[in-house]
Protein backbone atom coordinates (compact mmCIF):
# COMPACT_ATOMS: atom_id res chain seq x y z
CA UNK A 1 0.00 0.00 0.00
CA UNK A 2 1.26 3.63 -0.98
CA UNK A 3 0.55 7.01 0.61
CA UNK A 4 -0.01 9.72 -1.26
CA UNK A 5 -0.10 13.32 0.31
CA UNK A 6 -2.18 11.35 3.47
CA UNK A 7 -4.18 9.53 1.15
CA UNK A 8 -3.76 5.92 0.95
CA UNK A 9 -4.72 3.65 -2.11
CA UNK A 10 -3.42 0.25 -3.53
CA UNK A 11 -2.93 -0.22 -7.34
CA UNK A 12 -3.73 -3.87 -8.57
CA UNK A 13 -1.03 -3.31 -11.55
CA UNK A 14 1.84 -3.79 -9.49
CA UNK A 15 0.78 -7.20 -8.38
CA UNK A 16 -1.08 -8.51 -11.95
CA UNK A 17 2.79 -7.64 -13.32
CA UNK A 18 4.17 -9.15 -10.47
CA UNK A 19 2.02 -12.55 -11.01
CA UNK A 20 2.32 -12.45 -14.70
CA UNK A 21 6.62 -11.44 -14.73
CA UNK A 22 6.68 -15.01 -11.75
CA UNK A 23 4.55 -16.83 -14.95
CA UNK A 24 7.03 -15.86 -17.41
CA UNK A 25 9.90 -16.93 -15.04
CA UNK A 26 8.16 -20.21 -14.10
CA UNK A 27 7.80 -20.74 -18.05
CA UNK A 28 11.35 -20.01 -19.13
CA UNK A 29 12.31 -22.69 -15.97
CA UNK A 30 9.70 -24.90 -16.98
CA UNK A 31 11.40 -24.95 -20.77
CA UNK A 32 15.20 -25.19 -19.98
CA UNK A 33 14.16 -28.32 -16.91
CA UNK A 34 12.25 -30.07 -20.14
CA UNK A 35 15.61 -29.65 -22.11
CA UNK A 36 15.18 -27.00 -24.22
CA UNK A 37 18.41 -25.45 -24.82
CA UNK A 38 19.67 -21.58 -23.27
CA UNK A 39 20.00 -20.64 -27.03
CA UNK A 40 16.08 -21.89 -28.11
CA UNK A 41 15.05 -20.15 -25.07
CA UNK A 42 16.18 -16.76 -26.60
CA UNK A 43 14.63 -17.09 -29.59
CA UNK A 44 11.47 -18.50 -28.36
CA UNK A 45 11.65 -14.87 -26.28
CA UNK A 46 12.61 -13.18 -28.65
CA UNK A 47 9.66 -14.02 -30.61
CA UNK A 48 7.15 -13.68 -28.34
CA UNK A 49 8.45 -10.52 -26.90
CA UNK A 50 10.98 -9.00 -29.09
CA UNK A 51 14.19 -9.07 -27.26
CA UNK A 52 16.16 -11.99 -25.69
CA UNK A 53 16.69 -13.03 -22.43
CA UNK A 54 19.92 -13.38 -21.55
CA UNK A 55 21.84 -16.82 -20.68
CA UNK A 56 22.66 -15.23 -17.55
CA UNK A 57 18.71 -14.22 -17.01
CA UNK A 58 17.83 -18.01 -17.62
CA UNK A 59 21.23 -19.77 -15.24
CA UNK A 60 19.96 -17.05 -12.37
CA UNK A 61 15.87 -18.28 -12.68
CA UNK A 62 17.66 -22.16 -13.19
CA UNK A 63 19.47 -21.46 -9.62
CA UNK A 64 16.42 -20.40 -8.01
CA UNK A 65 14.46 -23.41 -9.17
CA UNK A 66 17.49 -25.92 -7.99
CA UNK A 67 17.39 -24.39 -4.56
CA UNK A 68 13.84 -25.39 -4.32
CA UNK A 69 14.42 -28.84 -5.66
CA UNK A 70 17.34 -29.77 -3.35
CA UNK A 71 15.14 -28.90 -0.41
CA UNK A 72 12.50 -31.11 -1.99
CA UNK A 73 15.07 -33.95 -2.73
CA UNK A 74 16.66 -33.53 0.84
CA UNK A 75 12.94 -33.36 2.62
CA UNK A 76 12.22 -35.47 5.58
CA UNK A 77 10.36 -38.69 5.40
CA UNK A 78 9.95 -39.54 8.56
CA UNK A 79 6.53 -40.13 10.12
CA UNK A 80 4.77 -38.93 6.44
CA UNK A 81 2.68 -41.22 4.22
CA UNK A 82 4.41 -41.69 1.45
CA UNK A 83 2.97 -43.73 -1.38
CA UNK A 84 5.02 -45.52 -3.93
CA UNK A 85 4.56 -47.63 -7.05
CA UNK A 86 7.00 -50.81 -7.32
CA UNK A 87 7.04 -51.68 -11.15
CA UNK A 88 9.11 -55.04 -12.32
CA UNK A 89 8.96 -56.82 -15.78
CA UNK A 90 10.41 -58.76 -17.89
CA UNK A 91 10.27 -58.87 -21.99
CA UNK A 92 11.03 -62.00 -24.04
CA UNK A 93 11.06 -62.08 -27.47
CA UNK A 94 10.26 -65.32 -29.66
CA UNK A 95 10.68 -65.68 -32.91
Amino acid sequence: MTRLKGVSFETAIIERYRCRESSVEEALIEMYLAGVSVRRVEDITEALWGSKVSPATISELNKKSYVHIEAWRNRPLQGGRHPYVYVDGIYLRYH
